[in-house]
């Protein structure tokens, strides 16, 4: 290797490592621009796959806005990549990355003749079998992707560390759900007001600073839109100048029917982070807690929600159904398929059966001290799995609900970012 090749070796990796650092702070579009650079500049194919990676996620950071001409950048790098390689590894990582982008566009039909015509060394890699077992799980090839994620989880390269919560399995989850954990909730302080004359229940819940922030928007949006509610709040660890606060406010807004809960953590023994985690699944407890006493519909939102039309009309059109969950369109995996910012949940066996599944499972991971980022949607998915592959329940998605819609029923503003 003569001394020129060694100075543009030494200065594409100077490159590379300044591209990453970018990538790490979250600094896409200068990241992808410093990779593309020493793509052009040194003919270095060996970049593609972060060039890919990053569109990958340009949607979510709403970066690239149109969805064909994702596929078609992708579509372009992965060919140029395969024409221009010499059969090295890249080739390799090219074919996993054809798999993951087939899959995220829902072609399923050639994801699967691809995966059949590659050789069985590479089927067995962990990123392939990983892609393959969201396939068979988006397909409801349930049975086979038992026996995929039972082998991933057997690998001993933890790639996928909150993979030890997922489960599809019906030893499992039986054992979820005969299961007695239960824990004590301390809540110092219930408020009421409540005549009856509601149809349905709208539950959010956050901290004192999320209410000033958040909730009130979201309330005052509520009160605008529907009637004929039962509005539940559940907020965790204020001071007793903030809980009158709230109620105040709640007041102030002439809420019909509300029902609030003051709740301390201080029993649970968490660390801040732990209780962070934990409350983003709390919410869905309530909820089972909230259908058992009361036999009413509800809705589960995030605090930095709005809502833009009366909810009536959207709970009559989805009469039919036993929930109602946002399933993503993109990046779908086992810890993000599912978002826990709007749900659903219809008076129906199948309803109570999932959010008592939730309950116990979030109860039994608790239990364990094993609090993950995330733990809500993991177990969000596992439930969503469970209840479609033994009991064939009625979901519909709601993802079309969003701040790109201007008919949008509700949406989610990622804390005010986006607004209708």
């Amino acid at each position: 290797m003569n001394k020129l090749n060694l100075n543009n070796n030494e200065k594409i990796k100077n490159l590379a490592i300044q591209a990453q650092n970018l990538y790490k702070e979250q600094k896409y579009l200068d990241s992808y621009s410093l990779y593309k650079f020493i793509f052009r500049k040194f003919n270095e194919l060996r970049v593609l796959p972060n060039l890919i990676d990053i569109i990958f996620i340009s949607t979510k950071k709403n970066l690239i806005k149109n969805r064909n001409l994702k596929f078609k950048l992708i579509n372009l790098l992965i060919n140029f990549g395969l024409n221009k390689d010499n059969g090295t590894s890249l080739s390799n990582e090219l074919i996993y990355l054809r798999l993951k982008l087939l899959r995220e566009f829902k072609k399923f039909e050639e994801f699967q003749k691809l995966f059949e015509s590659i050789d069985i060394s590479l089927k067995n890699v962990i990123f392939v079998q990983f892609e393959y077992l969201h396939y068979l799980l988006e397909c409801e090839k349930f049975d086979e992707a038992e026996i995929i994620l039972n082998k991933i989880k057997k690998n001993k390269k933890d790639f996928y560390k909150n993979l030890q919560f997922f489960f599809i399995d019906k030893n499992m989850f039986e054992l979820i759900k005969n299961s007695n954990f239960s824990i004590s909730h301390d809540i110092v302080l219930e408020v009421k007001k409540n005549n009856d004359n509601y149809n349905y229940i709208v539950v959010v819940s956050g901290t004192y600073n999320i209410f000033k922030s958040e909730i009130l928007t979201f309330i005052k949006s509520l009160k605008k839109t529907s009637k004929n509610y039962l509005f539940s709040l559940l907020i965790h660890d204020s001071t007793d100048y903030q809980k009158k606060d709230i109620v105040k406010e709640i007041n102030n807004i002439d809420v019909d029917n509300y029902l609030l809960f003051f709740e301390s953590s201080q029993s649970l023994s968490l660390n801040s982070f732990e209780t962070k985690t934990y409350y983003t699944a709390r919410r869905y407890l309530l909820v089972n807690d909230l259908m058992e006493e009361f036999n009413k519909p509800i809705f589960l939102f995030d605090a930095d929600s709005i809502i833009c039309k009366n909810l009536d009309i959207y709970l009559n059109l989805n009469k039919n159904y036993d929930m109602s969950l946002h399933i993503k369109e993109e990046l779908r995996y086992f810890q993000t398929s599912l978002t826990a910012n709007q749900s659903l949940f219809l008076n129906t066996k199948n309803s109570r059966i999932f959010l008592n599944f939730y309950k116990k499972y979030i109860y039994y991971i608790l239990k364990n001290k094993k609090l993950r980022w995330h733990i809500d949607q993991i177990v969000l998915y596992v439930s969503f799995i469970i209840i479609k592959r033994f009991y064939y329940a009625k979901i519909r998605n709601n993802a079309e609900n969003n701040f790109k819609n201007d008919q949008s029923f509700f949406y989610h503003t990622f804390h005010n970012k986006y607004l209708l």
